[in-house]
């Protein structure tokens, strides 16, 4: 007859799990409620992730259409197709509003307004519940009517 070895961990607990039922019952209830906490905590940790990528995506849409307008802007300023004295309203002037359709929940608007010697355009965009908001000053280039875009 062969000797068992008692001395590992396993042998030990099989050797006690076998003679007491209820042992053994408690320990299935706490290997399940393991179990359980870790599923838990995997679903609310990837429900976050997901929650805050659909978030940054949002966020990644607004700056990309407030900096394609706003550079739009810039070069009919630069082209003189857009003439900044046209707009002297100090609350604002609202040149541009749209809705893309290619882009649920979105929304981006334009303004100018004159700001000391110069004026200021301002492109907010929404998207779902992200906003961001570009902003340019630009000063007048000598007498003329030409207009140069100045760091804030």
């Amino acid at each position: 007859m062969k000797r068992k070895n008692k001395t590992s961990l396993i042998d030990r607990s099989s050797d006690i799990l076998r003679g007491n039922e209820g042992a053994s019952i408690v320990l299935v209830t706490i290997i399940a409620v393991i179990i359980i906490t870790c599923i838990v905590i995997l679903r609310v940790s990837l429900s976050t992730v997901m929650a805050n990528s659909a978030k940054q995506y949002n966020q990644d849409q607004a700056y990309i259409m407030a900096n394609s307008m706003g550079a739009t802007i810039d070069s009919l300023i630069q082209d003189k197709t857009l003439v900044l004295t046209n707009y002297n309203d100090v609350n604002g002037t609202t040149i541009l509003t749209d809705t893309p359709s290619e882009i649920p929940n979105a929304s981006i608007e334009a303004k100018v307004k004159p700001s000391g010697s110069g004026y200021i355009v301002t492109v907010e965009a929404n998207v779902a519940s992200a906003t961001y908001i570009y902003t340019a000053y630009y000063s007048r280039a000598g007498n003329s009517n030409n207009f140069m875009r100045q760091l804030l």
